[in-house]
């Protein structure tokens, strides 16, 4: 099961199991809300046995650093998004669209960088970590980004699609683009990617969730 932990800008998630893992970890000023958002779940965070990054942007692994400090939970990201992780940089934002443009200045911001415990390449089970879920490669919004689906097919695409405006805030169910994109060639595929896994429900990083049957309309396929 897929718990959708709000946050002011985005969102994290809690995947239930025989131990619980943790999907994103919001922006630095964040790490209080997401301990007691956990907390509220019934979870502590030595409970945790894997905080796993959709991708290495700073909405999306800026309380990685000081969870760490109070888990022994792995730390994975995808090798390709790894450096800015490390780095807690956000690397090149690419803008799609004058939104983006106007946005970059206000989200091109750095983060406590800290060093990953686990490399992701290529689909990997998460059993081992106490979840019934897979995560997938799916590039696009970053080189490194990744999605995980459950047994259940719920699937958290990360940045891969929003939903709704203004950073998820206005019309959460309605899908669009996020604001930056890498490569929206390869984006699009791995939408599509998605999509052809029959997921009962898409959860983005920021609104949502989204149903597959309106993303499809969305993008017109």
């Amino acid at each position: 099961m897929v718990i959708t932990i709000r946050l002011s800008i985005c969102n994290v998630f809690l995947i239930e199991g025989e131990r619980p893992v943790l999907v994103d970890t919001g922006r630095p000023k964040d790490f209080p809300v997401i301990v007691k958002a956990l907390r509220g779940h019934g979870v502590e965070l030595n409970d945790l046995s894997l905080i796993l990054h959709t991708h290495g942007h700073w909405d999306h692994c800026g309380s990685t650093a000081q969870l760490r400090e109070h888990t022994s939970a792995h730390i994975a990201i995808h090798r390709a998004d790894a450096p800015m992780m490390r780095q807690g940089h956000n690397g090149v934002l690419t803008p799609r669209n004058l939104t983006a443009r106007v946005f970059k200045p206000i989200m091109d911001l750095s983060y406590p960088g800290t060093e990953p415990t686990h490399l992701i390449e290529g689909e990997t089970d998460l059993a081992e970590y106490g979840v019934a879920a897979k995560a997938l490669e799916t590039p696009g919004h970053t080189s490194g980004s990744i999605s995980v689906l459950t047994s259940d097919r719920e699937i958290i695409i990360g940045d891969l699609l929003m939903g709704g405006f203004w950073g998820g805030r206005l019309l959460r169910g309605r899908p669009s683009y996020h604001y930056f994109a890498e490569d929206m060639g390869i984006l699009k595929r791995s939408i599509r990617k998605v999509l052809d896994l029959a997921p009962t429900r898409i959860h983005t990083g920021h609104g949502g969730p989204l149903d597959p049957g309106r993303v499809v309309r969305f993008l017109g396929w």
